[in-house]
């Protein structure tokens, strides 16, 4: 099979397609043939050496293969897997202590971690749906406990996450306020919040006091949104790194957490993506020859909804 790789930390550029041998799964694995594997800002920081995650990868784990989250076929059940069938559609993200190794037409995941795909299920789009949609669903209604009523502003409202977070919010009877850069205007609107173009609004000029804040940028955005969390409301930065104490130093609750595998969400959410109920926005889908070109965009801060690599392109 094709795998794509890294021989040590750095840019986009380290990135290189390998043969190498189909693994074979372990006890609890399945082995999928990957139909599309998600591409995430965790893969660039694992790559360049800036996740907290890489300081766990040691001299002898390199060639490094990334992709925590994918889609396809089960091929090949390990030890005492009962949960799928081979045959079986499937998707999901692999815990962050798993490998992942989903840059590859073939990858070995836990099957405690994976959903079942829907029958006639979009798998290119499911390919993107593992990681950010657990970490959507876990932003939303365990860190950010968004219920009916709330107000919520969610910064970075257009990006793969982004657009998650604004839906399951609206769902949760929230009214939602979210930026976005000016052509994503239209896209926010559609999905049910009210859109702050961040390059020419400052959004507290526009968006009143915030039960949730759900901050998918932190950079630029963290500290100015301190200003519109109300008396009891709350922040919830995405990136794991983010440093909360300016919120506490003022009282306010400031909630991170870690993204984790949540299978019984993720299939709520394909069958409300099969259902109409709920959008996902695949921007591109790439071979795995272009993982590379994947990065590059991601690192921009700018795609609007997802990034796969689909092994079948060339």
């Amino acid at each position: 099979m094709r795998e794509v790789r890294i021989d040590r930390f750095g840019g986009p550029d380290e990135l290189y397609v390998a043969d190498a041998p189909q693994p074979t799964p372990g006890p609890g694995e399945v082995l999928i043939k990957v139909r599309a594997a998600g591409v995430n800002p965790l893969d660039y920081k694992t790559r360049d050496g800036s996740s907290g995650l890489a300081r766990n990868i040691r001299p002898e784990d390199f060639p490094l293969v990334l992709g925590r989250e994918a889609s396809g076929t089960v091929t090949a059940l390990g030890e005492g897997v009962t949960r799928f069938a081979v045959g079986q559609p499937v998707f999901g993200m692999a815990a962050l202590t798993h490998p992942g190794r989903c840059y590859a037409e073939y990858a070995a995941l836990p099957a405690a971690d994976l959903a079942p795909a829907p029958a006639d299920a979009d798998l290119v789009a499911l390919g993107g749906l593992g990681l950010v949609g657990d970490t959507a669903w876990l932003a939303v209604h365990e860190a950010g406990r968004v219920r009916p009523g709330d107000k919520v502003l969610v910064h970075g409202g257009a990006g793969g996450v982004g657009q998650l977070v604004v839906q399951l919010a609206v769902a949760a009877g929230a009214e939602v306020w979210a930026t976005a850069s000016t052509g994503n205007q239209g896209r926010l609107a559609d999905l049910g919040a009210h859109p702050i173009d961040y390059r020419t609004t400052d959004p507290r000029d526009v968006c009143p006091l915030v039960d949730v804040v759900i901050d998918g940028v932190y950079f630029d955005t963290f500290l100015p949104s301190l200003d519109l969390v109300a008396p009891g409301g709350r922040i919830v930065p995405i990136p794991s790194l983010a440093d909360v104490t300016p919120a506490t130093r003022r009282g306010i609750e400031a909630v991170k957490f870690m993204a984790r595998p949540m299978p019984d969400a993720l299939a709520t959410m394909a069958g409300d993506l099969a259902a109409g109920r709920l959008s996902f926005e695949i921007s591109a889908a790439l071979p795995l020859e272009r993982a590379a070109d994947a990065h590059r965009a991601i690192e921009s801060g700018h795609t609007r909804g997802k990034i796969v690599l689909d092994p079948s392109l060339s």
